[in-house]
């Protein structure tokens, strides 16, 4: 295996589907394994200490789920052709649609795993690919804003942006000028002569997940209520009204960035069809929303 060869590798990451359904646990799991290589630890891992430091990333950075279930990625990573799994001779296969072991089982026959050799000597002797190959991964699977977060909570926070994927440059300026170069939240409008400030281009339904570059895809928002949308504090109803995950706690700054707008309306572009369309709207809630609002008077349909 060469450079071009784990970039294509990446590039090709077999992610499971359904549907519209976000599904990161190979990509967290290639990254926990790039900050583990970058610390200078050893190629392979127990699937215990795995486990224990892949569960608060699905948690922190995927989907809300009930459950989440780091067997998965550890064990069918290896059908990408980047990591290898052993230890698991004596494990129980369990019957059914998932055909690997079960957490306990890979814990009780002290099953390992890491990047296969090949790629694990290329990132280790070339920490410029590293971060190359990690912003690749934050780049197709995660919000920009996510992006510093992310890289630091997997040891890579010395991080450099070395390829960034390539975005329609209207979608931008058409968002913001639909909605007033103003968030749609709190209504902030900062500017420095006539220059907006930190006014940005939200996607509803994320580039990385599909999402288009259309206005009806998109929210102007300051920086800060973009990254907390991004990162589900909260989501909009199908009445477009602002709904907070019951999971966000804080204090009187919190009150006044957050709380004090939940069930209020957003500020609308004049144009319908500039509007939030409800299809985005439904992905954000069911995939990115860390709170489940469906009992909520305020959901909307």
């Amino acid at each position: 295996m060469d450079r071009v060869e784990l970039r294509q590798r990446v590039g090709d990451l077999s992610v499971w589907r359904n549907g519209d359904q976000r599904a990161p646990h190979k990509p967290l799991l290639l990254l926990w394994a790039l900050g583990r290589c970058a610390a200078g630890r050893e190629r392979l891992a127990p699937y215990a200490e795995i486990d224990e430091q892949l569960s608060p990333l699905l948690e922190e950075f995927g989907p809300p789920r009930r459950t989440y279930h780091t067997e998965y990625p550890f064990w069918y990573l290896r059908n990408d052709g980047l990591w290898e799994v052993h230890g698991t001779g004596e494990a129980r296969i369990r019957e059914g649609k998932a055909s690997q072991p079960a957490r306990g089982e890979l814990i009780r026959v002290g099953a390992v795993g890491g990047l296969v050799p090949e790629a694990f000597e290329l990132v280790r002797s070339d920490r410029a690919l590293l971060y190359e190959i990690a912003n690749r991964l934050v780049d197709a699977h995660f919000a920009d804003t996510m992006r510093e977060e992310i890289l630091s909570a997997v040891g890579l926070d010395d991080w450099e942006t070395i390829q960034r994927r390539r975005r329609d440059p209207a979608f931008r300026a058409d968002v913001l000028i639909a909605y007033g170069y103003r968030c749609a939240v709190c209504s902030f409008d900062a500017r420095m002569r006539t220059v907006p400030l930190a006014i940005e281009a939200a996607h509803i339904r994320w580039h990385q997940a599909g999402g288009p570059d259309r206005v009806a895809n998109g929210l102007g928002l300051c920086s800060l209520h973009h990254t907390l949308f991004d990162r589900g504090a909260f989501t909009l109803s199908y009445d477009l009204l602002v709904v907070v995950s019951g999971l966000v706690n804080g204090g009187e700054a919190t009150e006044q960035a957050l709380f004090r707008f939940d069930g209020s309306s957003i500020q609308l572009p004049r144009r319908e069809a500039s509007q939030p369309h409800p299809e985005f709207l439904g992905w954000h809630r069911r995939e990115v929303f860390k709170g489940d609002g469906s009992t909520d008077p305020a959901w909307g349909g």
